[in-house]
């Protein structure tokens, strides 16, 4: 009986073995599978209405060509690739696209067609929804210092996406003059910020001056966001 139950067993591992290869040869039926080296590095850089991709081409000298998909594969764009003997760097600008967060598969090629396992992503795109939700940084209050002939700026605070505001005014001899706020960072433990106070030298009395305030939704952002000009009168 115990000799019939190991014969049993027997047959059955061989059915069993038998058929997993006949699974497994299905697979190699045309030879053995090629890959060709993914990409290294993968960022994505938010922009407006478009985004700006970058990774590494770090090894395979037989890298032809890259391809980036998107929408579920259904929109892709073919990158040419000449292999240097290093390290190569890959740049693309994705033009034209909605307001969306998207995924972004990333492969490289060969010239006999083997394609790389994928590497994917995802980034944001902004445009005017983005643009709508910002707001000029609000003024306190403004005064004349006759003395000096400068006018003087007194601020809120503001959206910490803000980088810069952009201030226009006539100066004593009927000049335009443009002077840009710029946010710092008071020291390396603290966020970037602007001063309280701006003064404005050579200040023409009784005109008034138009500011507008610049936006990045991400520090690594290629394009920056304007609210439009609001305009100031100094007493």
């Amino acid at each position: 009986m115990k000799k019939y139950i190991w014969g049993m067993l027997g047959l059955g591992l061989l059915a069993a073995c038998s058929k997993m290869e006949d699974n497994y040869q299905q697979y190699l039926e045309n030879g053995v599978i090629i890959y060709t080296a993914k990409v290294d590095s993968l960022k994505a850089f938010p922009g407006r209405n478009r985004i700006a991709l970058s990774w590494l081409l770090v090894s395979d000298p037989k890298i032809d060509k890259c391809r980036v998909f998107w929408n579920s594969g259904k929109d892709s764009v073919t990158i040419p690739v000449q292999r240097s003997a290093g390290i190569d760097t890959i740049n693309v600008v994705l033009d034209n696209l909605e307001e969306n967060v998207f995924t972004f598969d990333v492969y490289t090629y060969d010239n006999a067609g083997h394609s790389s396992v994928k590497e994917e992503i995802i980034g944001t795109v902004y445009g005017n929804n983005y643009l709508a939700s910002l707001y000029n940084r609000p003024v306190r209050k403004t005064a004349y210092l006759s003395g000096t002939k400068e006018a003087e700026i007194t601020w809120f605070g503001v959206n910490p996406q803000a980088v810069a505001v952009d201030i226009e005014y006539t100066n004593v001899d009927g000049d335009l003059v443009t002077k840009r706020e710029v946010a710092v960072r008071p020291d390396p433990f603290k966020p970037l910020a602007f001063p309280d106070e701006t003064v404005l030298p050579g200040y023409r009395q009784g005109t008034s001056f138009r500011y507008r305030t610049a936006y990045k939704p991400a520090p690594s952002a290629i394009d920056t966001f304007y609210t439009a000009y609001d305009i100031q009168q100094v007493p």
